[in-house]
């Protein structure tokens, strides 16, 4: 399946066997705030001298929050596990834990429920691409009473692109990952009756500290 571009920036696989997966989109914002504020960084410094630190602590804290919210966050795709990189806190999730992923306008993972418990847990991924509504040239299409008849044949039903769109999303990857894992793993455990993998969560400390530090250096630079 062919992706557009930005769904091949969203998609990075590794040397180890991940697959690291982000909105391409997201990536390029990232690149634009960090250029357009070490520009500002650099005119300040050679404008003001160290003086200049005043205007630079807005630019760095920026960079901060845009790396925090939109480079940081995604989801790593294992061959045992999918790992959800959230903003505060990442959660591993063993694919014996998952027992459904789904991918509509946001990736969702869908838990087993816990022993002793019939309510199932739904993971969201913070910063992984979705599916987007039709594409501007088939709403016109659907909306145009006189090509309804002739088109209606040829167009694809909204499962037929729901399908197509999931395919092209850089999220497709997870869903891909679990299918395989549940075909190779699904008979075994049917016939064991083996209970579910327990998942694991983390605080992710470095992020944090980063927007502590950003809006410490905010603070500062009103008080001084």
């Amino acid at each position: 399946m062919r992706r557009p571009l930005l769904g091949h920036l969203g998609l990075r696989r590794r040397h180890d066997g991940s697959t690291h997966i982000r909105p391409g989109g997201a990536l390029v914002l990232c690149v634009v705030v960090w250029l357009v504020c070490a520009a500002t960084v650099l005119e300040s410094a050679w404008l003001l001298g160290i003086d200049g630190w005043r205007f630079a602590v807005l630019p760095a804290a920026v960079s901060a929050a845009v790396w925090a919210l939109l480079w940081a966050p995604r989801v790593v795709v294992h061959e045992e596990s999918i790992e959800v990189r959230n903003v505060l806190e990442t959660r591993l999730l063993p694919m014996a834990s998952i027992d459904r992923v789904r991918l509509g306008a946001m990736l969702r993972l869908e838990l087993l429920p816990a022993p002793g418990s019939d309510k199932s847990q739904v993971i969201t991924a913070w910063n992984a691409p979705g599916v987007g509504r039709d594409r501007p040239r088939e709403r016109l299409a659907a909306m145009d009473t006189r090509s309804r008849s002739n088109a209606a044949a040829a167009r694809p039903d909204w499962a037929q692109r729901l399908r197509r769109d999931q395919l092209e999303s850089p999220s497709y990857a997870a869903v891909e990952a679990w299918e395989r894992w549940e075909a190779r793993h699904e008979p075994a455990s049917q016939e064991t009756g083996a209970p579910a993998a327990t998942h694991s969560r983390r605080l992710n400390t470095g992020v944090i500290a980063v927007l502590a530090l950003a809006a410490l250096a905010l603070v500062a630079r009103a008080v001084l």
